[in-house]
């Protein structure tokens, strides 16, 4: 009996991992509530690797995009916008080093206005705009509802914009317990304000739901920022989707190094001063976004930049 009762437990514990087998099979990975990214920065002749917990399980389709721009390998070579700023905003420019006569270097020493002229050129823009109608992003945000013969709410595919929804309170997401706060060397997703708009949308979120929320809190595309500040008013958690944290203590001393290498070079570079370690430009953004120009939403936003670029030279998921 007892003989029996043994091979029928390990009969069964092998068809289960039969069925395990196949699912990851399937899917090509398990999904977890927590995913690991693993970006790598390079600043002054010097790499950082740096790994992040990712929350999937508080902001789901904020860390599915993530991780589907990552894969795709979307912010690889990025220029880190400012880095003398409380945020590290990256995800919009790439970096061409000096493999052309318009490098960033050569740019940033001709002045603003050829800074001006390398951001608009190096744009990831259209590159974004290109996943997303290639289905390498999943939607979340829809130009309206509509219904069925039922009266049923539904959303159509050909009314999907290329945009983000915004996984934080102010936008109803709402989480119970222990949400991620904007604190020390978090991610944050980032979106460009689209002022005071009425306009609606239709968002899809991770219950299923479909519901009409405004468009300004729902329109990130792939900006993300490293907070490397203590706490943050200007971009906290109500209003930005804070999904990662640094994954451990020893993670945290990674990311302390390259605070202390930037911030001693800045200390240097300052103090030598001629004046030409920033240039302030303003550049448009979001400019194939036209669903914001339907509503008469022409943005452009002021950004500073630095002589020496900090750049992600990638991002790579390491756990899904």
């Amino acid at each position: 009996m007892a003989k029996k009762l043994r091979y029928a437990l390990i009969t069964s514990v092998l068809a289960l991992m039969v069925v395990f087998s196949a699912v990851v099979s399937a899917c090509g990975s398990i999904k977890t509530k927590h995913p690991r990214a693993k970006i790598t920065v390079e600043f002054n002749s010097k790499t950082y690797v740096i790994e992040y917990t990712l929350y999937r399980n508080m902001y789901p389709q904020t860390v599915q995009h993530f991780i589907e721009l990552a894969d795709n390998g979307f912010y690889n070579d990025m220029i880190v916008h400012n880095y003398t700023s409380s945020n590290w905003f990256t995800g919009a420019y790439s970096y061409n080093g000096a493999s052309e006569a318009s490098d960033y270097d050569s740019a940033f020493t001709a002045g603003s206005s050829s800074v001006r002229d390398y951001l608009e050129h190096n744009s990831k823009e259209a590159a974004y705009y290109d996943l997303f109608k290639a289905g390498k992003l999943t939607p979340s945000v829809y130009k309206k509802l509509s219904y069925d013969a039922k009266g049923n709410e539904k959303v159509a595919a050909e009314d999907a914009l290329p945009a983000l929804i915004g996984e934080f309170s102010s936008n109803d997401h709402k989480i119970k317990k222990n949400p991620v706060r904007a604190e020390y060397g978090v991610l944050k997703m980032f979106y460009y304000p689209k002022g005071d708009t009425n306009q609606k949308v239709a968002i899809k979120n991770s219950f299923g739901q479909l519901l009409e929320h405004d468009y300004k809190y729902n329109c990130a595309t792939s900006v993300f920022a490293m907070q490397v500040s203590g706490s943050d008013s200007a971009y906290g958690e109500a209003n930005y989707c804070t999904f990662a944290r640094l994954r451990n203590d020893g993670e945290r001393d990674k990311f302390n190094s390259l605070i202390e290498a930037v911030s001693d070079y800045i200390t240097d570079e300052l103090d030598g001063a001629s004046g030409d370690f920033t240039r302030q430009v303003s550049v448009p953004v979001d400019t194939l976004d036209t669903f914001a120009d339907e509503g008469g939403q022409a943005i452009e936003t002021s950004f500073t930049t630095t002589q020496k670029p900090l750049i992600i030279k990638s991002v790579k998921i390491t756990k899904y």
